[in-house]
């Protein structure tokens, strides 16, 4: 196995694909990608504390369920490490954990299925995906609903059932999408969103996979597609001139507060930006640049490629702008 976990603390299970004019149909080892359950041990330590203190419940989270999967967590460790603190497990998780438990149990009995449909819907668009890798359901302690990196070395996308239980997602397919495409364009593209990458990186890494996931699920809402409300993305279509040209003065910026502003941040540090930014300004210029070139084209580009035609596009992606010639 890649990833060393007890047996008690994941199930490592094929993950079936449903094909187009057949039934399921398994992953072979010519198509490695395994669905890697964390549940089982998070389940052993709600049941063995849910009714505990809270100082109790979060020993028993650390010894059942933390420790016992700490490959993946080792790994989460950075971009987590907010969420691992005692203080926020106190204060603002597990208060909350009990009301999150019965929407959870549901996903983990429904996902597998969303899951396989995702990637059959997924590889009609772009037939050349080639990934292996693991797609794991855990618990992400409400660090993210999805996030893709590497694992024990291996790549990864991973499903937080707390954070999609407490966003209330009902459709999952423009997430599971989201997340696939950053696994299919990392072939091409080179971009980790642990390492001070410069912002334009993270605005086309970005950007392109919420576009993407609009393009394939179209009657998705912009919650489904982009974690905003509609009148928050016309809002930010108001303010599009003004914060595209304030991203293009920062093009090149590896500072992780930018980053943090643009894309970490529910509620950016920044008066000047707000939260989500980075991926509504990725998007239209993503939607700008698809007026003359196919999807599949810019998710081959390289960053060589990319880097022009984004600083262009940011001077004419807003709503209302004429088409590239």
């Amino acid at each position: 196995m890649a990833i060393k976990i007890g047996c008690r603390a994941s199930m490592r299970v094929m993950l079936c694909v449903l094909a187009l004019n057949a039934g399921p149909a398994c992953a072979t080892a010519a198509e490695p990608v395994q669905l890697v359950n964390l549940m089982p041990s998070f389940w052993s330590f709600w049941q063995q504390a849910q009714h505990a203190s809270i100082a109790d419940q979060r020993a028993a989270l650390n010894r059942v369920y933390l420790q016992p999967n700490q490959a993946v967590w080792r790994d989460l460790q950075a971009p987590c490490a907010k969420h691992l603190k005692d203080t926020e497990l106190d204060q603002d998780y597990l208060p909350l954990l009990p009301q999150l438990v019965g929407p959870m149990q549901s996903l983990q009995r429904t996902l597998p299925t969303t899951i396989a449909r995702a990637r059959a819907h997924f590889a009609r668009t772009f037939p050349d995906m080639n990934w292996h890798g693991d797609i794991y359901l855990l618990v992400s302690l409400g660090c993210f609903n999805g996030r893709s990196q590497l694992i024990d070395g291996r790549e990864a996308l991973l499903l937080g059932l707390d954070d999609i239980a407490y966003l209330h997602e009902n459709n999952l397919s423009p997430l599971i999408e989201h997340e696939l495409f950053h696994r299919y364009q990392h072939t091409y593209f080179d971009f980790e969103p642990e390492r001070d990458e410069p912002l334009w990186v993270r605005l086309w890494a970005e950007g392109l996979a919420t576009y993407v996931a609009q393009q394939l699920s179209p009657k998705a809402s912009a919650m489904e597609t982009m974690w905003m409300t509609d009148a928050k993305l016309q809002a930010l279509d108001q303010q599009c001139r003004p914060l595209a040209a304030l991203f293009h003065s920062k093009f090149d910026s590896t500072d992780q507060t930018d980053a943090a502003n643009y894309f970490l941040l529910d509620n950016s540090n920044d008066p000047a930006v707000p939260g989500h930014t980075g991926y509504y300004l990725g998007m239209r210029v993503a939607q700008w640049l698809h007026q003359s070139h196919p999807l599949q084209s810019l998710a081959h580009w390289s960053r060589a490629q990319a880097e022009e035609p984004i600083r262009t596009a940011l001077a004419h992606a807003c709503p209302g702008a004429a088409p590239p010639r």
